[in-house]
């Protein structure tokens, strides 16, 4: 067991190395390419301008094809937003409505519908437009809340806030936010920046260099601009809910429990077949939400 462990341990570090070898491939790159000139218009600035979170920031979720077209993982996720949404108003952006909130470079909407820039990358220049515009928390649609209200999770008296975690992994942004859940006052620098880079970024490319391009524009930022790095710094450290791992398996009212009380939110996920019952049939986790918040028997 010692050995297996040393052995694991060790392919780690190899992947770790050839994994930061990339990532400051993909950074050099993206500086050369437009991002040095993005970070010489913020690096001066101050957050003095930026409007603290506050209770009434709205809340942005997207659905490209609207409500009635979620799966129901993220209808449930939905339902649990709006029961936990305290006083922010809840606004779902789809399609056929965000053209009402905000006006995008002619050139990005070619490249969606040519197919170039994909629609869940898309939706990382959308929520940067608005947060940049409007201010507020945006959740991706399969993020749940399950117990917890909003208000308790972010401090609306803040200027920013993210899931600041410990990583796992060897993600670029080693644990210093995510991009599905985060909070920001109107006015402030870092989804404007962030904007901006993505602009330039598809102004010159066809292509993606990375699928994760958002937490390398997060990590530019923090980096390069003092004023984002001291705010992403302030964040305290959130854990992760682990509920997503587990959604096909048999549902106890005790882990339910511990996954309500001890964790703010969990990221779930429609990209796996999920199965109401066990095969045994038995109730699962992910029946159990649907029970809980869409009022779909399981069983």
């Amino acid at each position: 067991m010692k050995k297996q462990t040393k052995i694991k341990k060790f392919f780690k570090r190899i992947e770790g190395f050839f994994v930061r070898i990339k990532q400051r491939y993909i950074v050099h790159h993206l500086l050369k390419t437009g991002g040095q000139e993005i970070i010489a218009q913020y690096r001066q600035h101050t957050n003095k301008t930026c409007e603290p979170i506050n209770t009434e920031s709205p809340i942005w979720v997207c659905w490209w094809q609207g409500e009635k077209a979620m799966p129901d993982i993220a209808k449930a996720c939905f339902n649990s937003i709006k029961i936990h949404a305290c006083n922010h108003p809840v606004i779902l952006i789809t399609k056929e409505n965000y053209t009402n909130y905000v006006e995008l470079p002619d050139y990005i909407i070619t490249k969606v519908n040519q197919g170039e820039i994909t629609l869940t990358h898309f939706s990382d220049i959308l929520r940067m437009a608005l947060l940049s515009k409007y201010g507020g928390i945006w959740l991706d649609s399969t993020v749940l809340l399950p117990f917890k209200n909003l208000d308790s999770i972010i401090n609306p008296t803040k200027e920013f806030w993210s899931c600041h975690h410990l990583p796992i992994y060897h993600n670029i942004s080693r644990g210093g936010w995510t991009g599905f859940f985060l909070a920001c006052g109107k006015n402030n620098l870092l989804p404007s920046f962030i904007y901006d880079f993505f602009l330039s970024y598809w102004k010159r490319h066809n292509k993606l260099i990375d699928y994760l391009l958002i937490d390398y524009t997060f990590a530019i930022a923090r980096k390069y601009i003092p004023a984002i790095h001291q705010m992403i710094e302030l964040v305290p450290i959130t854990v992760m809910g682990p509920l997503g791992k587990c959604l096909n398996d048999e549902y106890s009212e005790e882990e339910w429990n511990d996954f309500c009380k001890n964790y703010d939110f969990h990221k779930l996920t429609y990209k796996i077949q999920l199965q109401k019952v066990t095969p045994e049939g038995k109730k699962t986790f992910y029946g159990h939400i649907l029970e809980e918040f869409l009022g779909i028997p399981s069983l």
